[in-house]
């Protein structure tokens, strides 16, 4: 994983910031050829901090999903909680609407999926609502879901996860991760979502592969795609994937146009493996590009 692709929101308690090195004290020598040394600050968040987005946030997901709405033209915008660290946290969660002293409680489907409240937005409303989970701060991933219905459960549509991507990175900036001047200059061109591993996705239930297919052809990704099976593991902690939702992670090339967006995106469960598919895979793999 590329992780100068990945963006961490300013909102987020936990942060990797490297920065130049500080200048030698008055009079300390420094020994030829030396390499600079580099400051390593890591800001954590504040005890008892809970989990929470500003409803400026997803108002910026909102306007990206807009903009990018031909990506997936009868798919729908919410927003979805996932479990970070346990999926039993899913049991005993619920969210607020806060502004000062006011707490309104926002409704979560069975999914923990919710929709933008058009109050929020009304004349009068407050600049500086945020929407609180009553989890602790690192429990919780924020995803945007974007959905075109009549998909059956063990697939989704590859517009779809484009369009998230465009909603979620550098918009609405819900997804942890390290943010790169890099990917900052590659967000302002509009390019951040060109890469195969801009955005991490999360399956409705573990995994084994994922396979794209557009009418006879049909491609499965290699397993680095899965799992994150090339992140490094020493900044594990920074991102959302590394514990309950990493068996459910994928990535796909976003990259590649020669899959259009109505190619469906086709997971092997490892509760449920779909032979069918598998085999039709197989069969239909030699006319791709080797991954």
């Amino acid at each position: 994983m590329s992780i100068a692709s990945t963006s961490v929101p300013a909102a987020l308690v936990t942060t990797l910031l490297l920065a130049q090195a500080a200048p030698p004290a008055p009079g300390a020598a420094q020994a030829g050829g030396d390499a600079p040394t580099q400051h390593v600050e890591v800001v954590a968040g504040k005890p008892g901090a809970r989990e929470q987005k500003s409803v400026a946030q997803l108002l910026e997901a909102q306007r990206a999903f807009e903009r990018h709405h031909a990506l997936a033209p009868q798919a729908g915008l919410s927003f979805r909680l996932y479990a970070r660290l346990d999926p039993a946290d899913l049991q005993a969660l619920h969210l607020d609407w806060v502004s000062g002293d006011e707490r309104r409680r926002v409704p979560l489907d069975e999914r923990q999926r919710f929709i933008l409240d058009p109050a929020w937005t009304a004349p009068g409303a407050p600049r500086d609502a945020v929407l609180q989970a009553n989890l602790p701060e690192g429990a919780l991933a924020w995803k945007v879901e974007v959905r075109t219905p009549g998909l059956d459960e063990g697939e989704r549509r590859l517009g779809d996860l484009r369009l998230e991507c465009e909603a979620d990175m550098f918009h609405g900036n819900l997804q942890r991760g390290i943010h790169s001047p890099s990917a900052a200059i590659m967000a302002a061109e509009g390019d951040l979502c060109e890469l195969d591993d801009a955005e991490i996705f999360f399956a409705e239930r573990p995994i084994f592969g994922v396979l794209l297919q557009t009418g006879a052809r049909v491609r499965r990704l290699p397993y680095r795609y899965v799992h994150v099976s090339d992140g490094t593991m020493a900044l594990a902690s920074l991102f959302d994937w590394p514990y309950a939702l990493r068996d459910r992670s994928y990535y796909l090339p976003l990259e590649d146009r020669s899959w259009p967006d109505d190619t469906r995106v086709v997971f092997d469960l490892m509760e449920t493996p779909q032979a069918a598919v598998a085999a039709t895979a197989g069969a239909g793999r030699g006319a791709e590009r080797p991954p």
